[in-house]
């Protein structure tokens, strides 16, 4: 039993790592990662005792290794310290509770049924891990993956240099408390300031995290504006293209008509070379760039289109738009949706820039189910799709790369948008799929 009882132990941190890390493990990963965990486990809780658990820390910084491309983060970190600080903590919480409800329900049982408090113990943090993160995750909004990372010398080191002092804190109690069987009131203190600590630690991670999530979102509502104010000013530009060539319209009339009355078809040729046909393109183009904006209403995404569209014009760029349908909203966060667009755009607008037909697509899709985000552009290099979402890869040179890696690594924390990719013959594709909330392909 007594092996039984610290398999259950071992688990627990595993499934306490898990919950918080939200990672997701196929069957074979899970039983690949508990075989392993429960032979460390075993082994060094044999030698060191309950200082045993802290070698599963490595454990976890190695499965987060593996799950972020071979790259041990700040996150990975804290994850493996959150679990062995939560684990402890709650099965120290909830021991005399489940050891008072025990005897009081088996009171007049004849049984020895002294090992069951510490098995319910053993199986209690993980569930009271999970009800614990459910009721936070309902009531305070998702923290992004992404904007922890960038930021975490503020936010996860100094949590995480907590949860190693709270660990070295507790850990000797509750091996002297193994030893004795009992704690004194010196040591009950102790763990109780250790776990005010705790919670401390992650009330100060959630300030830091929304300070610098609104500075964020106010860095970013400055350049749209700065992004809206170009696109109001193209618009005006646009305007007054097409107000001149109205005030032209009818002296062009009465010159083509000149022309055939005498038919004078070289006059005619010049005025439709010089004239209609140069407007005609001019007029195709502006409707494509920026008229059809206008059937986009989340003005964040509007003033990264329009700003996108206007440097690749710039850069001699042929660009479509197409948005034939409203689109009021957008499937996802929209700091996450413009930092993925941003990207797939300056892509796009890098490769097309390079060839000779110099053009980009760009499409909005909408239906009852799904959004679709299509960014489409000319390539004249070789692509390998296998290798586009690892780290570094590029077909641009070396030192590049780390924009589609990026774009993945925030699709990851999304579990319902994903990034479809092809490469044809001088055309390469990417679509952005949002399912809407609830809804699965």
């Amino acid at each position: 039993m007594f092996y039984l009882i610290m398999a259950i132990q071992i688990c627990s941190f595993f499934f306490i790592f898990q919950s918080i890390s939200r990672y997701r493990f196929t069957i074979k990963e899970i039983t690949m990662w508990l075989v392993s965990f429960l032979s460390i486990g075993w082994v060094s809780t044999y030698f060191i005792g309950v200082w045993g658990a802290v070698t599963l820390l490595g454990c976890f910084m190695g499965i987060s290794y593996y799950k972020n491309h071979m790259t041990l983060t700040a996150l990975g970190v804290f994850y493996g310290a959150y679990a062995l600080v939560m684990n402890s903590f709650l099965g120290y919480i909830a021991a005399d509770p489940i050891a008072w409800l025990v005897h009081f329900i088996f009171r007049q049982s004849s049984a020895n049924l002294e090992y069951l408090p510490y098995l319910f113990t053993a199986m209690a943090p993980p569930i009271m891990n999970e009800i614990g993160l459910r009721v936070v995750r309902h009531y305070v909004p998702q923290l992004n993956k992404d904007l922890l990372q960038e930021s975490s010398k503020v936010i996860l080191f100094p949590v995480i240099v907590l949860f190693i002092i709270i660990i070295a804190s507790v850990y000797p109690i509750l091996s002297i408390g193994n030893q004795t069987g009992e704690y004194s009131s010196y040591h009950r203190t102790i763990i109780l300031g250790m776990w005010l600590l705790f919670i401390i630690a992650l009330v100060y991670m959630q300030f830091q995290y929304n300070h610098i999530r609104k500075r964020e979102i106010e860095k970013v509502k400055r350049e749209q504006f700065e992004q809206l104010k170009d696109y109001a000013a193209q618009l005006e530009k646009i305007y007054d293209e097409f107000r001149g060539f109205r005030h032209d319209y009818a002296n062009i009339l009465l010159t083509l008509e000149d022309g055939i009355y005498r038919e004078d078809w070289d006059q005619v040729k010049h005025v439709y070379e010089n004239t209609v046909k140069p407007t005609g393109q001019m007029m195709r183009k502006n409707e494509y760039s920026f008229v059809k904006l206008r059937n986009l209403h989340v003005p964040e995404v509007k003033s990264i289109l329009a700003a996108k569209i206007m440097m690749a014009q710039q850069m001699k760029i042929d660009v479509t738009l197409e948005i034939e349908e409203p689109i009021h909203t957008i499937q996802m966060d929209l700091i996450s949706f413009t930092r993925v667009l941003s990207i797939l755009l300056d892509n796009a607008i890098e490769a097309a820039v390079k060839t000779e037909e110099r053009k980009l697509w760009i499409v909005l899709l909408e239906d009852a189910i799904v959004q679709r985000i299509i960014v489409e552009n000319s390539n004249g290099e070789k692509v390998n799709l296998r290798r586009l979402e690892e780290r570094g890869y590029s077909s641009k040179g070396k030192g590049r790369g780390l924009g589609l890696y990026n774009v993945q690594q925030i699709l990851k924390d999304n579990k319902y948008a994903s990034l479809e990719t092809e490469a044809h013959a001088h055309l390469f594709s990417q679509t952005l799929i949002l399912r809407k909330t609830g809804e699965r392909e």
